[in-house]
């Protein structure tokens, strides 16, 4: 009978190496969640960065007509107030601004920053103890086409527009680029005049002309928006030139006027208060006795008038053909790209025609194609119209127009 003998077991001793093992893989398991937690970190400091290098430049932009050390000190100022202080930064962020041109004369503007962000877990690796992250941005400006359209009528020397316009606009224009935007000064009473051609170079005579105006006469604001309309479209525009075509238009009442070819030729009839002047549309001198006045004028815009015929006699429905008249210009304009600008001031009690108000802002805003306008039309560019209640209120929204076109032109 066979008998088997029980040996006790051996251990081989291999299980020890498990430990080890298990510590390496827990060690890179370690290492790679870390790698995942400090790259999380780096993202988010990534965006932050990009947020406000992308403001930053827009900043710069907005600001590069004040001079370069005015544009790079807002533009740090906005990045930081945009990247704020995050607590991982090795140390402060300052963000880099270039300015320059691109090839076809447009302005840019660099922005680029760098952060350096210290880790948590994959400090143990020397070369990981920070990180370096990176964020670029560029904004490019437009071209800039503008014609400003001001009027220069006898109310503007009463309620206080003849003192204020001139300060607004010198500030105005002193934002834009003398160096690459055209722009022209167009004004009107009843008649209208260039007073500075469309160019480059324009901030001095413009600044020039607007304090050289004289207030008298009538309101005929269809004159000055073809001479603006004229100004903007003498400027050839080159092949992939990226431009933005601007009219603003002022006035300080109601348009009374407008050109007409009668007997004697083209004239400018105007009816401020229930007498009809006929006037030269190049001097303004007075019209010889021979033009005859008719009994009747067509209306261009039955809607506008509610008339088929108007009397040119009844101031009341002058007033509503001569507006119809430069409504038909800005439609011109805007249908050949140009946004169009209203800005009022509002006389007060003044009133040319008993039963009328001083300021129609109807009328005004169909002129800039507002959004709320009676006449919008989404096919054609939409500007912005604005009143000012006081004298004081002028500069404040040429400040508002000018913001406006400055962030349209580096969109």
């Amino acid at each position: 009978m066979n008998s088997r003998s029980i040996q006790p077991t051996r251990w081989s001793g291999k299980s020890g190496q498990s430990l080890p093992i298990f510590v390496f893989f827990l060690a890179v398991l370690i290492l790679f969640v870390g790698l995942g937690i400090d790259l999380g970190f780096a993202y988010i400091t990534k965006a932050n960065l990009s947020k406000a290098v992308d403001a930053a430049s827009l900043e710069a932009m907005l600001a590069i007509n004040q001079g370069t050390v005015t544009a790079t000190a807002q533009a740090k100022s906005v990045f930081a107030a945009n990247y704020g202080h995050p607590g991982r930064d090795a140390a402060a962020v300052t963000p880099n601004v270039v300015m320059g041109f691109d090839a076809l004369g447009h302005r840019l503007v660099t922005v680029n920053a760098t952060a350096q962000i210290n880790t948590f877990f994959i400090r143990i690796l020397p070369t990981w103890k920070t990180l370096n992250v990176s964020a670029n941005a560029q904004a490019q400006s437009r071209r800039l086409i503008m014609s400003l359209v001001l009027d220069r009528s006898g109310s503007m020397a009463s309620d206080g527009g003849s003192t204020v316009l001139p300060p607004a606009i010198t500030n105005f224009v002193s934002y834009f680029d003398d160096a690459s935007d055209y722009v022209s000064m167009n004004s009107f009473s009843k008649w209208a005049t260039t007073d500075v051609t469309i160019r480059h170079n324009f901030k001095a005579p413009i600044d020039a002309a607007v304090l050289a105006m004289t207030y008298n006469y009538n309101t005929v604001s269809e004159q000055g928006m073809t001479n603006g309309l004229a100004q903007n479209e003498s400027v050839v525009v080159n092949p992939g030139d990226d431009v933005i075509k601007v009219i603003v238009f002022f006035t300080d009442g109601l348009a009374n006027g407008f050109k007409y070819t009668f007997n004697c030729g083209p004239q400018n009839i105007s009816n401020p208060s229930g007498t009809v002047e006929l006037d030269d549309p190049a001097t303004g001198a007075t019209s010889p006795g021979s033009c005859k006045v008719p009994g009747t004028i067509p209306s261009i815009n039955r809607t506008y008038t509610g008339k088929v015929n108007i009397n040119p006699k009844l101031c009341k429905e002058m007033h509503p053909e001569a507006e119809a008249r430069a409504l038909a210009i800005a439609k011109q304009a805007r249908l050949a790209g140009n946004i169009v600008y209203s800005v009022a001031l509002n006389n007060g009690s003044y009133t040319e025609c008993s039963g009328l108000p001083p300021l129609n802002t109807a009328f005004l805003k169909d002129m800039a194609n507002t959004t709320d306008s009676d006449t919008y039309d989404s096919t054609q560019p939409s500007g912005l119209c604005y009143i000012a209640n006081t004298p004081a209120d002028v500069q404040p929204l040429f400040d508002k127009i000018r913001s406006d076109i400055l962030l349209r032109l580096t969109q």
